[in-house]
């Protein structure tokens, strides 16, 4: 996770060569925190949120440290000498850590994120209302402004990283409480010549930040999309109703989001409003034959997995990968794996085939077209069309 998201590579830059101390330092300091914290028996905080099912006083019954993660939850041996695995206990710890607040009534599986729930006003005044708190201070939601305030004013969302995802794309905030636990915000930017951005070109950052991500999930479903929008379309005219399209990328990609105000900016339509679906892969489309199509889709969806990879090979966190570091991988791939195994020869031609710009080293966007050169070789040698 520390990898994956740059927090080790911003240990690297800042501290060198003592980086792999401190954040074993941080891990462990990570590992005790407490999950919950309680102001003046007033203000409830935590990091995500809640669900219909939060106990406080569960959650203070549980033994913090045998927490080392989050992802997936600890088991111990049972007599039968069977692992046993508290889901109740790890649901618990989950719901804080990674859900968001929604307008609706009700509590719902965050589909989004992959865990936690989606909690709406109701579940949030019931949780407060049975420990007499009058707000719950959250945070793990970006917001333009640095904060948001939902569901009557109880639940209050706080982002202290600006610039999140580009520069000028979002203010930071903290909050000062005083006595009357009224919480006052504190807005700030970390460089000077994007805090004067107007409110405008902030949110316009933002939304291409989303657009991108949104168009990678497009082009890594590509086939279902495709399939889902002829199924309206029997006489291939590559024109459906606005209503078929919205269905097709809801029922796909099952993202709750507004398809006929985004429409504009994912899709093209007719003179007669008929959307033109095939205008969906426009700026991504993937040539080639059936084969390279399923590999790139492939590619596309594990994209957040192959940069871990690439993370994990990268241990200087140069961004790049030298010989030596992917010597090192093959090698941990070996030991775990009897099949895989490489001589330097076989290497040396595995890294010259990577590196496609022949500078003797090899970044993250060669280390994902190395996976669809491999693909193009597996479909000529095999005779796919």
């Amino acid at each position: 996770m520390n990898k994956r998201y740059g927090f080790t590579t911003e240990l690297v830059k800042k501290y060198g060569v003592v980086a792999n101390r401190i954040s074993k330092g941080f891990e462990g300091v990570f590992r005790v925190l407490p999950l919950v914290t309680v102001v003046d028996n007033s203000v409830l905080i935590c990091h995500g949120g809640l669900s219909d099912i939060t106990d406080l006083q569960y959650i203070n019954e549980i033994p913090r440290h045998k927490y080392a993660s989050i992802l997936r939850p600890p088991s111990k041996r049972n007599d039968e000498g069977e692992d046993e695995i508290d889901l109740i206990e790890w649901r618990q710890m989950l719901d804080l850590l990674w859900s968001d607040p929604k307008a609706a009534l009700g509590c719902e599986p965050n589909t989004f994120r992959g865990g936690g729930t989606y909690f709406g006003p109701d579940i949030s005044a019931a949780v407060l209302d049975k420990h007499k708190f009058k707000l719950l201070i959250r945070s793990h939601e970006c917001k333009p402004d640095g904060y948001d305030v939902v569901h009557d004013g109880r639940v209050v969302t706080v982002f202290s990283a600006s610039n999140y995802y580009e520069a000028g794309s979002n203010l930071g905030a903290y909050i000062n409480l005083g006595p009357s636990h009224k919480p006052q915000f504190i807005q700030y930017s970390a460089t000077e010549n994007t805090s004067q951005l107007p409110l405008y070109s902030r949110v316009s950052k933002v939304e291409s930040s989303a657009l991108r991500d949104l168009r990678t999930k497009m082009f890594a479903n590509q086939g279902r999309l495709q399939a889902a929008f002829e199924n309206y379309d029997p006489e291939k005219t590559g024109l459906i109703t606005m209503a078929e399209w919205t269905e097709s990328m809801n029922s796909v990609l099952n993202l709750d989001l507004p398809w006929r105000t985004l429409r504009a900016k994912l899709v093209e339509q007719d003179e007669d409003g008929k959307i033109k679906y095939e205008s969906c892969f426009k700026d991504g489309a993937l040539e080639g034959n059936i084969a390279n199509k399923q590999v790139t889709e492939t590619i596309y969806r594990q994209r957040n997995i192959l940069e871990t990879i690439f993370r994990l090979l990268d241990t200087d966190n140069s961004g790049l990968l030298s010989r030596e570091e992917l010597r090192a991988g093959c090698e941990l791939l070996a030991k775990h794996n009897g099949s895989i195994s490489l001589s330097a020869e076989e290497l040396d031609n595995l890294v010259d085939t990577m590196d496609i710009n022949k500078d003797g080293e090899i970044n993250f966007n060669e280390f994902l077209e190395s996976f669809r050169m491999v693909d193009n070789k597996f479909a000529s040698t095999n005779g796919a069309v």
